[in-house]
């Protein structure tokens, strides 16, 4: 730290929902300086973004509605997307802080590995951000738990045949949206006839399979996915639905995504969304078939706090990553960060 001139990480956050707010107190926490707040939100509009973060003062920062008002007015070195899941959704905002040369990192899940499920968008980013001189990174919680840590405990295995995994989350925590397209209230019948053969976005899982492989320097030869209700076994209220789902009728369903690499692996990973039931917690368990046999979990993991904790410690990887799409495998494993967080300004 003797050495060179160092400065803050200067942030603007784009999207100041229920991630974005625990991502703001977490960069307040680490000693970044959040330079904008950008919300289309009427309610979070010229509220200080400190205040909405639930800090103990302001940060003197407004949340905005207009993204250019905001991003031609700050200085920041990189911007936080805590918006949408998939990458078409994504364009827009990215090129919106690409084009003008700020880094990107991104809590959309397809971003983590857009490759094979959104190239042409993928490579339109990348040739932009090259010119640039910028870097996008998609992370979250399954940059450490789903790719890095897998990718980690398989140093110690000899030979692996199958690696067999399983998440899941809460439909509750994302909105009435997301629990219609997990066929949340639908018979058997009906999620048959509709979500499972009109399937037609990527599973989360598809880009962590597909990265892991990626991290492990195997070829990937193929990725299918399927979709297969969860069936509630007695009556299940749903809070975000404002109804009881019946005995029977699903609660969710479980997106089983299998990767086939030309090295003879496999990664299966099913990724299960549905209402939890009491004392019910996130799901994070994977089996390595090999030598020798190898099972490991993280009991009851926080999706959301794990993906905030890991975005704001992924910040200076993605500062000192080459220019261009650089999907996360490519990255260093994550750091915890101490305060205050630098980057050499020289």
């Amino acid at each position: 730290m003797n050495q060179g001139t160092w400065d803050q990480v200067r942030v603007v956050l784009y999207g100041c929902g229920k991630m974005g707010r625990v991502i703001a107190r977490y960069l307040a926490d680490k000693g970044a300086r959040i330079v904008g707040a950008i919300d289309r939100n009427e309610e979070l509009v010229d509220q200080d973004i400190g205040e909405v973060a639930g800090l103990q003062r302001p940060l003197n920062v407004k949340i905005k509605k207009d993204p250019d008002a905001v991003l031609d007015n700050c200085d920041a070195n990189i911007a936080i997307l805590a918006l949408q899941s998939y990458l078409a959704d994504m364009h827009k905002p990215i090129l919106e802080c690409v084009t003008r040369g700020i880094n990107v990192i991104t809590t959309s899940e397809e971003a983590l590995y857009a490759w094979t499920t959104a190239p042409a968008i993928a490579n339109q980013l990348d040739a932009l951000a090259k010119r640039a001189g910028c870097t996008i990174v998609g992370s979250g919680m399954q940059d450490v738990f789903w790719v890095n840590l897998p990718a980690c405990i398989l140093g110690g295995v000899h030979k692996v045949s199958e690696i067999e995994g399983a998440v899941s989350y809460n439909v509750e925590d994302y909105g009435v949206a997301l629990a219609h397209a997990h066929g949340v209230g639908l018979t058997k019948e009906e999620f048959d006839k509709t979500i499972a053969h009109t399937l037609d976005v990527p599973a989360y899982v598809w880009m962590s399979n597909e990265a892991l492989c990626m991290k492990l320097g195997l070829s990937i030869e193929k990725t299918r996915q399927k979709a297969i209700p969860v069936l509630a076994e007695h009556d299940v209220h749903s809070e975000t639905l404002g109804e009881t789902i019946p005995k029977g009728r699903a609660i969710g369903m479980s997106a089983v995504v299998t990767t086939v690499t030309h090295q003879g692996i496999v990664v299966e990973t099913q990724c299960i969304g549905k209402i939890y039931e009491k004392d019910e917690g996130d799901l994070c368990k994977f089996t390595i078939h090999g030598e020798p046999e190898t099972r490991f979990s993280v009991d009851k993991p926080d999706t959301v706090i794990h993906t905030c904790a890991t975005i704001v410690n992924r910040l200076p990887d993605v500062l000192n990553a080459p220019s261009g799409y650089f999907t996360m495998e490519k990255l260093p494993y994550a750091r915890y960060l101490t305060y205050p967080m630098l980057i050499n300004a020289d």
